[in-house]
């Protein structure tokens, strides 16, 4: 009996590792295109942990305090804070594309895209209503997907925006829940625009940035929210060899017994 029960721990080993193999670190795989935690800020340039290379240059935002330890602050229109990430062909998102970060406002937006914006093909952030906003510039124009509920005002709150080609539905999250979705429908229009952090065409964050993800396909809810409730550097630090070495202790545990 005892070695029955070794042999199937070890087939379950084995389907184990044969899964872990292939399973990514959410916050740091092969579809991440751009990942900031902010903490690491050299000579006003913010890095950019996915290894695509999309360093910020600060232009006038700060170091200050973040929802995981630092991150960015903005100072609205008076100040014209912003990030400005240079075109890269790892941020011409055409078939998917997902946003996430987390959001402090100290007031309300003077107009959209004050978060995450490539002007004219994507962006993720406040409207000046208070609402979170997913905008998507397609071939026949833009569309929209706002949030139900009002952003809050001096409160960090997590928002994140997806939409993906095949399906045609663009969504927003609230704190991990999906807040709202709509079938906008259509390619995505890329062009070599800059990307900023804190800043639209016109308006400026009044606020505070951290945790800023950018993916080329459409993360899950559980994705989402994994991220949202640990942090980047939490979630990067859990790799498939812990989690199978965590497995494999256990099934050995077990074998003792």
């Amino acid at each position: 009996m005892q070695n029955l029960t070794n042999i199937t721990n070890r087939l379950i080993l084995l389907i184990l590792l044969l899964c872990f193999i292939s399973l990514p670190t959410f916050s740091q795989d092969e579809h991440t295109v751009l990942l900031y935690t902010f903490e690491s800020i050299v000579d006003d340039v913010v890095k950019d942990q996915s290894g695509n290379g999309n360093d910020g240059i600060l232009m006038g935002a700060k170091w200050g305090d973040g929802k995981f330890r630092r991150g960015l602050d903005f100072g609205g229109d008076d100040d014209q804070d912003y990030v400005e990430i240079a075109d890269h062909e790892s941020l011409d998102l055409v078939e998917a594309v997902s946003v996430e970060m987390w959001l402090f406002l100290r007031a309300e937006s003077s107009s959209g895209g004050t978060g995450v914006t490539k002007g004219s093909t994507y962006k993720v952030g406040p409207r000046n209503n208070l609402k979170a906003e997913l905008r998507v510039t397609r071939a026949n124009g833009g569309a929209a997907v706002l949030s139900n509920v009002d952003l809050p005002i001096a409160k960090w709150v997590h928002i994140a925006g997806t939409y993906d080609v095949k399906s045609g539905v663009g969504k927003i999250y609230i704190d991990g829940e999906l807040d709202n979705e709509k079938d906008i429908g259509g390619e995505i229009a890329s062009n070599d625009n800059v990307l900023w952090l804190g800043r639209g065409a016109n308006p400026y964050l009044d606020g505070m940035l951290d945790e800023v993800r950018i993916s080329n396909i459409v993360r899950t809810q559980e994705e989402i929210q994994e991220l949202m409730e640990l942090g980047i550097e939490k979630v990067s630090s859990v790799t498939p060899r812990d989690k199978l070495a965590t497995t494999w202790a256990n099934l050995k545990w077990r074998d003792m017994k």
